[in-house]
């Protein structure tokens, strides 16, 4: 059993840092440009590393701190390489279109980050427990990335929405369980990294074959 420092839900860092990873999934929906949605990323996974490093100087869980490792040098680092090399390639890189205006599209994020608050709350309580800061966070932030996914025309949108996605599922698990076993954590990283380099190639295709990454276009397609 993790001993955990009753210091630790109190944290000025630790709640400054799920702030921070919260505030940067809600810049990615706001924002239209790919470039500033991969930078925003960049920054939501900055945050995660940083947390998880918290984390592991508080209870002395060492797989914790490689995990951390790992995130800054896949998710900070390589990943948003990856999506900046194909944004850049990209024909629409300056554009993410929403289905919706930014606007609505906020009131919506809006929402879901006081659903997501208040459910957790109440299925949890609002104990001195590192749950009380990270965990809530971490379903906000599901919620939101889900909403970029299905509310993005752009390919590579609903790629960002996607890791955000998987950025948040990182969190709930350090929050809940103070972490995944290295191993587990290592194959989900590498999966990731193979992943999105695969998806950069499939909106590469839709491109050469619509002359657009607008996932709509797909439609088409049919018949």
């Amino acid at each position: 059993m993790i001993h955990v420092p009753d210091w630790l839900p109190r944290s000025n860092t630790v709640n400054l840092l799920a702030g921070a990873f919260l505030l940067s999934s809600l810049y990615v929906a706001s924002q239209r440009r790919l470039l500033a949605c991969v930078t925003a990323y960049q920054w939501n996974s900055v945050a995660l590393a940083l947390i998880a490093l918290t984390v592991s100087l508080a209870t002395g869980a060492r797989h914790i701190a490689f995990a951390a490792l790992l995130v800054l040098v896949v998710k900070a680092f390589a990943i948003p390489l990856l999506l900046r090399r194909v944004a850049e390639r990209s024909h629409a890189a300056a554009e993410g279109e929403p289905f919706m205006g930014i606007p609505t599209g906020m009131l919506i994020c809006g929402a879901l980050v006081v659903i997501a608050f208040s459910q957790t709350r109440s299925l949890f309580g609002s104990g001195l427990s590192i749950l009380s800061s990270c965990l809530p966070v971490s379903v906000a932030v599901t919620l939101v990335a889900m909403f970029i996914m299905v509310s993005r025309r752009r390919a590579l949108m609903q790629v960002i929405g996607l890791v955000l996605l998987e950025n948040a599922i990182f969190l709930a698990a350090v929050a809940l369980t103070y972490g995944m076993p290295l191993v587990v954590e290592m194959g989900v990283l590498l999966d990731l990294l193979v992943g999105v380099a695969l998806l950069g190639l499939f909106v590469g295709r839709i491109e050469e074959t619509l002359g657009d990454s607008d996932t709509t276009r797909l439609d088409s397609l049919k018949g």
